[in-house]
């Protein structure tokens, strides 16, 4: 709506550092802010939605302190903490052998010819 405003402002930018202006949109037809019906210009223009400001080649649009203390992800690695005997306890040979799902790992394990059964 306000980008007739923005021009004069881009265009001495691009003057001032040397570099062309480019419009990243083409611009859209203004006739409809000329219309009588207020309503529907208002509607038009929320259909189309804001047009971006055009930049200058190599300047950037926007700078903040925050893109550069982003992460994309959390950190990870310390999840897992070895335990010999709650290894045992959920995957051991014992604990295998008293459930009847444990039985059937087994009994594939065997059946696979696996060298180790279990821990």
């Amino acid at each position: 709506m306000f980008s007739c405003l923005l021009r004069p402002v881009a265009a001495t930018a691009a003057r001032i550092t040397g570099s062309v202006v480019r419009q990243s949109t083409p611009a859209r037809n203004l006739s409809i802010l000329s219309s009588s019906n207020a309503l529907s210009a208002f509607r038009a223009q929320a259909v189309a939605g804001p047009a971006p400001a055009p930049t200058a080649v190599g300047v950037p649009t926007s700078v903040s302190i925050f893109d550069a203390l982003q992460k994309r992800w959390k950190s990870r690695g310390n999840t897992y903490q070895p335990s010999t005997l709650k290894r045992k306890r959920v995957n051991g040979f014992l604990a295998r052998s008293k459930s009847r799902g444990g039985k059937k790992i087994l009994a594939r394990r065997k059946a696979k010819g696996r060298w180790y059964l279990t821990h």
